[in-house]
């Protein structure tokens, strides 16, 4: 008889906000106003897919997580059904319909934008999929970016 694995899921459901932003900017100077502009603190990560640029900020008074990423890259779209969108900026966390609403107008306020607006997460066909790269890139980032630790001592090339 085969044995059978059970995993875990989480114990809460995480909810996710999607907006999306059409405008004339490039991604570092989008991100720069944003950060003059909510007031946030938006830093550039490594690009996700190797082709999308990637900026993220924890509000950790509201506890949300904040993913701005491009849709387009030299030859590519993330989101097929968002080719008139250049970014998406993803919200993790608990966040209300009037906290939107005013994040949208506060990004409509920034010169060069031409709109921006709510995305349905059941419009998307891969956005789990998305979801899933972007953790694992997630993880990878901070795997590299921790130190190796003092005992840790090198042999012939190889940490041990």
């Amino acid at each position: 008889m085969a044995k059978k694995t059970v995993l875990e899921s989480r114990t809460e459901a995480l909810s996710y906000t999607l907006a999306g932003v059409s405008c004339h900017l490039k991604d570092y100077r989008l991100s720069y106003l944003l950060n003059q502009k909510l007031p946030a603190s938006f830093k550039k990560l490594d690009d996700f897919g190797g082709n999308y640029s990637l900026y993220f900020y924890l509000d950790e008074e509201c506890r949300n997580s904040y993913y701005l990423v491009s849709n387009r890259s030299e030859d590519k779209i993330l989101f097929q059904e968002l080719k008139q969108t250049d970014f998406v900026l993803l919200v993790e966390g608990p966040f209300k319909k009037a906290q939107l609403d005013r994040l949208l107008k506060t990004i409509r306020t920034i010169p060069n934008v031409l709109t921006t607006f709510e995305i349905q997460v059941s419009s998307l066909k891969n956005f789990s999929g998305f979801l899933a790269d972007l953790e694992l890139h997630l993880m990878k980032i901070k795997k590299e970016s921790q130190p190796k630790s003092a005992s840790t001592k090198k042999y012939g090339g190889i940490y041990v």
